[in-house]
């Protein structure tokens, strides 16, 4: 199910006694605002990390595949970031407290990467910035992010000064996304809440509630991230609940 102006079978759930959590999009791509260069870089797909925190605590973090798109961010990891930004930021009324942030160098620390940069510039100090950068990183991407961090791609590393490098590594481990909000209904692919999983029979997903009323798929609050789980359980639990109410019609 998705939204409507009534909440469609959410609505009926409630009405049948039934308690909801939160309701938002899954697996959704996400709307970028300025500063960012998202647009002119559409199309890079690169390893990443993303995290997302509220009032500077880290809520969720996960690893995967980027996409920068003309309106934001896509891709397996984007989508399965964007339930945790989208509840905690609809809990927070939006407030600007909710952050996500983007390390183009998964698994690597701000302290890594800046003792690589050092080293690098040791070693090969008339080395360009964006060619540095481009040995781990999408070349497009690597001279934006240069952009970003106010620093020429084109100057040597051996010039780059002490600021300019600690400012660059903070966007590359740490560079913080500017999320407008969700690309819609319309676009995601699975519903995050619904009603909640204790509410429920999960041996057969008849309602503890309500007998004779069986749920199943998105109605209830369980999601999965990409890659077909959420399919998997709208499939096992239409079968669970069927086989459950076609026995009982049986008595």
């Amino acid at each position: 199910p998705r939204t409507g102006s009534d909440g469609g079978g959410w609505a009926i759930a409630q009405r049948l006694g039934h308690t909801l959590t939160d309701i938002c999009p899954a697996l959704v791509p996400l709307l970028l605002g300025k500063p960012m260069f998202h647009a002119a870089r559409s199309g890079i797909s690169h390893p990443a990390e993303l995290s997302t925190l509220a009032d500077g605590k880290t809520i969720d973090r996960r690893s995967g595949s980027l996409l920068w798109t003309h309106f934001g961010l896509s891709g397996p990891l984007a989508m399965d970031a964007s339930r945790h930004w989208l509840l905690v930021n609809d809990r927070s009324g939006g407030d600007g407290s909710v952050e996500l942030r983007c390390n183009v160098l998964p698994g690597r620390s701000f302290e890594q990467v800046d003792r690589g940069l050092i080293e690098r510039a040791r070693l090969s100090p008339r080395t360009s910035l964006s060619r540095v950068l481009a040995a781990d990183l999408p070349e497009r991407l690597a001279a934006a992010l240069a952009h970003h961090a106010g620093i020429d791609p084109a100057l040597a590393i051996g010039q780059v000064t002490r600021e300019q490098r600690r400012t660059l590594v903070h966007s590359l481990t740490a560079l913080p996304l500017p999320v407008l909000r969700d690309r819609g209904w319309d676009y995601a692919e699975a519903t995050a809440g619904g009603v909640p999983l204790n509410e429920i029979d999960y041996r057969t997903m008849q309602s503890r509630r309500n007998p004779g009323l069986y749920l199943a798929g998105e109605m209830l609050d369980c999601d999965g991230r990409i890659g077909g789980f959420n399919f998997q359980w709208a499939w096992a639990t239409g079968y669970l609940s069927g086989r459950a109410a076609g026995r009982a019609s049986q008595r």
